[in-house]
């Protein structure tokens, strides 16, 4: 007989009221049910206790095999171990239980949007019956259990099944002495050679996925060559060489140089100090350049502490940006065998070596050989010197409104084989909208935007040109009023205009959105963590998702090292603002982290689930601006400080969960996490140093003169940010672009307007469906309830970051064939074919990244280093075509829609600067 969801009541089986403590005296996880030892072979033994797996029939096992995706092993081979222990589950798992599992599963996720919604409206079926799902009985009771046991013991997750496994083995080497000693030389060597190479344009630099890539052999040839010598620590022997080189030391190493792998956050903190073109401070010091770098690197630290408990053991919190890097440790260190997906034979080693290569010798043509491709203007080729069509379709200085932008997966590609695909076309959506506005704003000539190039994120004096900030500087380094009275104030481009009022929307839009949506979820996060620091209750406690499981057989880090860490750096950062003259107060810390503590648990839950991270650093320039006005010093300080500690977080939360899939433990994953930041930073401060000695013998460094390339693009900004938020100060920012501060309303007021329609929406109809006869409710559902219940599909948050990408180079050529390979990767394959994408997806992106970045090294060595550090430039058509036009005139920022007007400038006559100081 059909069993419809009425039938079952959800809080009265074991699965769901497990309690972790029990789970954890029965050795945790997957374990409590299967004794786990490595086998001779490097796979695991794993020998079932309650049920033997020779009762699975062909089908059966034909069945699970085809859900992750192995439609063609060998019948004389064993299943591998995911099937293995999935189907033992199923076989276990009562028809009871697996009711329960799926009815709990759609209250969750209903309003889940990376929860695949094929597999939603199965299950919806599934727990109405087998009549309703339209299969025989026995067919149906499989699937109700394969369905819950994928759930509650592997992740409803595609994208999560791919690269974790739904058991663990503890025994299985982590920690070791070469896993620190290999994570310590790639940290050191990348650090070393990032700061180097980080003021160069165009850049060098070695990424973490390269990293990954000679990482693993460097572990396999220890683990082949190396003896097995030894030392003892407190009765505990430490090898050198504990046997085969594996994934969770590849990824345990691979931790150490993602938390640090380059130049810190203050790098062009100091050099804006330092050099005599910037500030010129001599009193900056070695001494209060490594303070400020620790108090800035490991401030983070504190907040990843906090923010576990809301987006790492969460299991909704899938962090799409670290499934990459878990696919290319796979592909790389675990052995596989060969299997048939979708009529594709190869490995994930061989898909990942294809990928790379192909990628390695297809990105010199774009990047140097035929360079028309690497923004693929081609429809200003047809009339370069149509000014409206170079603005409108131009990549640029111009729009980017370009059906076909580029060829150059460094420019469309990267990213969007992560970022799930609601995500990215609400972004689109938002950008193309964005554009519009903003060509409105250039035409109508909105806040004088005609007189500047369209898309520019220069400052412009308001007679068009660059302007230059030192005119209106004293030596003491605050503005000079006379000066500027006969200098002007900076005017900004419709694009910077439009991009300052749509970041300060975002801000609250975010804030209330977020809080009020997962308001829930933030409430019992922030009770759980006041219970664990009161009565030192465990994080693993009310977490009961199987990776959760699995990993709470580890100690968990307890609370109060996260604390003293971030007391620690508040201390160090005190004394680094209070012992050397700054123009900086030392309460500065306590707004960053108290501006961090408002902003960062929603800003982390949107990275978590869509893959947009939320950078404070121009909310905290603002109020740094509006608080020290004509005090650029304090500005660049304060947006080191509190900005960073925001990156910071987030890098080490990522990580964490990335350790958390590979079942790394936490205390493990903390010292290794510390230990690397320390030593980062005494690296990079030490490296600056030496080149400002040994590089700026002729003053030239940080400027376009530089004989190697060494123009400090990131403190050149900083400096130039810094006196548009610092000296020019927010306030008279505000009054010469009033509709600057309305943004803040617009967003607050959008932000939680949507929350409240998507959280109260669905009642009011439901009463309206109760209180009016049928024909007036068909026609208010048809004309005024539908249309608004499909605003419930969209996340304002997300959508509106899609509005932030432009100025500095950036338009909608950077976005369209992206949205492109989204929707052919993210939407079609990943339904359509989701056994080839599980296997493959990440290792395409990782490949790719992998192969873009080695060609661009070597491409910048043969074509930058050499000729007497001259570089060789290819002259030809295809190199030339795409810079010949308005639109590339345009990103010089010397073309523009009107010229200057008659009286000789634009804006406020000189009388009526706003002098806010």
């Amino acid at each position: 007989m059909s069993r419809p969801h009425r039938e079952y009541e959800i809080n009265s089986v074991a699965p769901l009221d497990t309690n972790i403590s029990d789970v954890v005296d029965e050795k945790k996880g997957d374990a409590a049910d299967f004794d786990i030892a490595p086998a001779d072979d490097g796979h695991l033994d794993l020998k079932a206790e309650r049920t033997n797996i020779s009762h699975a029939n062909p089908e059966m096992r034909a069945k699970i095999v085809a859900y992750y995706g192995r439609k063609a092993e060998e019948d004389h081979l064993a299943p591998k171990e995911d099937v293995t222990i999935i189907l033992d589950h199923i076989l276990a798992m009562t028809e009871q239980e697996a009711m329960d599992i799926l009815v709990h599963a759609v209250e969750f996720h209903q309003e889940d949007p990376n929860f695949p919604g094929p597999t939603m409206e199965k299950i919806r079926l599934l727990i109405q019956g087998y009549k309703a799902a339209d299969m025989e009985e026995s067919d149906w009771l499989f699937d109700l259990k394969t369905e819950a046991c994928m759930i509650y013991y592997h992740s409803p997750y595609p994208e999560v099944r791919s690269v974790t496994d739904p058991f663990d083995d503890p025994t299985v080497p982590v920690e070791t002495f070469r896993a620190y000693c290999l994570g310590m030389i790639f940290m050191a060597g990348s650090t070393a050679l990032n700061t180097f190479f980080s003021p160069r344009q165009p850049a060098i630099s070695l990424s973490s996925s390269v990293l990954q890539l000679l990482l693993a052999p460097c572990g396999l040839f220890w683990a082949k060559w190396f003896p097995d010598w030894g030392f003892n620590i407190m009765g505990k022997r430490i090898s050198i060489n504990p046997g085969p080189w594996t994934y969770k030391e590849q990824t345990f190493s691979t931790i150490m140089f993602t938390v640090a792998s380059g130049a810190g956050a203050t790098y062009y903190v100091y050099l804006v100090q330092k050099l005599p073109q910037y500030l010129n401070q001599d009193w900056v010091s070695f001494g209060y350049e490594i303070l400020l770098a620790l108090n800035v690197q490991i401030m983070g630290f504190g907040f990843a502490g906090i923010l576990r408990r809301f987006v790492v053991y969460p299991y909704t919190a899938i962090w799409p940006k670290v499934l990459p890097t878990l696919a290319l440790n796979r592909a790389l260190v675990n052995p596989e065998r060969k299997e048939v997906i979708n009529g594709w034979r190869y490995t994930r080693y061989q898909f990942f070596m294809i990928c790379f290569v192909a990628m390695f010798f297809w990105f010199w043509i774009p990047n140097s050989l035929f360079q028309a491709l690497h923004l693929f203007n081609w429809m200003t080729w047809i009339a370069p010197n149509n000014f409206n069509l170079g603005m409108i379709t131009g990549s640029y200085g111009g729009m980017g409104f370009n059906p076909w932008a580029t060829f150059d997966w460094n420019v469309s590609g990267s990213g969007y084989l992560i970022t799930p695909w609601w995500s990215t076309i609400q972004q689109y959506f938002a950008r193309v909208l964005s554009g519009l506005i903003i060509i409105g704003m250039y035409w109508g000539n909105y806040a004088w935007a005609a007189y500047t190039p369209i898309n520019s994120n220069e400052s412009f004096t308001n007679k068009g040109e660059i302007y230059n900030v030192s005119i209106i500087m004293g030596d003491d380094g605050y503005v000079n009023i006379d000066a500027y009275k006969e200098y002007g104030p900076p005017f900004f481009s419709g694009a910077n205009v439009f991009g300052q009022g749509a970041w300060f929307a975002w801000y609250p839009l975010v804030l209330f959105y977020y809080s009020i949506r997962h308001w829930p979820a933030i409430k019992r996060a922030g009770i759980e963590m006041y219970e664990g620091v009161r009565y030192r209750k465990g994080m693993y406690e009310g977490n009961n998702d199987p990776h959760t499981r699995m990993i709470s057989v580890y100690n968990e880090v307890p609370e109060w090292w996260f604390f003293a860490t971030l007391m620690l750096s508040f201390g160090i950062g005190v004394a680094a603002l209070a012992a050397y003259p700054t123009h900086t107060p030392w309460w500065v810390q306590l707004a960053a982290i108290a501006l961090n503590l408002l902003f960062l648990i929603p800003g982390t839950i949107m990275q978590a689930s869509a893959n947009v991270g939320l950078g404070i650093g121009l909310f905290f320039q603002m109020l740094a601006g509006t608080v020290f006005a004509g005090n650029p010093q304090a500005n660049i300080i304060s947006n080191a400080i509190a900005g960073n500690l925001n990156s910071q977080a987030d890098t080490y939360i990522s990580d964490q969960k990335m350790a958390h899939y590979a079942k790394l433990p936490p205390r493990a994953v903390f010292r290794a996490q510390m230990i690397a930041t320390f030593l980062n930073c005494f690296i990079f401060i030490g490296m600056l140093n030496w080149m400002v000695t040994n590089f700026n013998e002729d003053g030239s460094l940080c400027t376009w003169s530089n004989a190697q390339h060494f123009v400090c693009t990131d403190a050149v900004l900083t400096y130039a940010t810094a006196v548009e938020y610092g000296a020019f100060g927010i306030p008279n920012l505000f009054k010469l672009y009033p509709i600057l501060p309305w943004c803040f309303l617009m967003g607050s007021v959008g932000g939680i307007g949507w929350a409240l329609l998507q959280k109260f929406g669905p009642r009011i109809r439901e009463r309206a469906y109760r209180s009016m006869n049928e024909v007036t409710f068909y026609k208010v559902n048809k004309y005024f309830f539908g249309p608004v219940a499909l605003l419930g599909w969209f996340d304002p948050a997300v959508t509106w970051s899609g509005a932030l990408n432009w100025t500095g180079g950036n338009n909608l050529s950077y976005a369209t064939n992206g949205t492109y390979i989204s929707y052919i990767f993210m939407y079609h394959i990943k339904r359509r074919f989701p056994a080839w994408w599980e296997k493959y997806n990440y290792l395409l992106e990782a490949g790719f990244d992998v192969g873009v970045a080695i060609s661009g090294i070597i491409q910048t060595f043969v074509f930058a280093f050499t000729n007497h550090q001259k570089g060789i430039t290819l002259n030809w058509w295809g190199n030339t075509v795409g810079t010949a036009g308005q639109d590339f005139q345009s990103y010089n920022q010397t073309s523009t829609l009107l010229p200057i007007p008659d009286v000789g400038y634009f804006g406020p006559a000189p009388g009526d600067y706003p002098m806010k100081f």
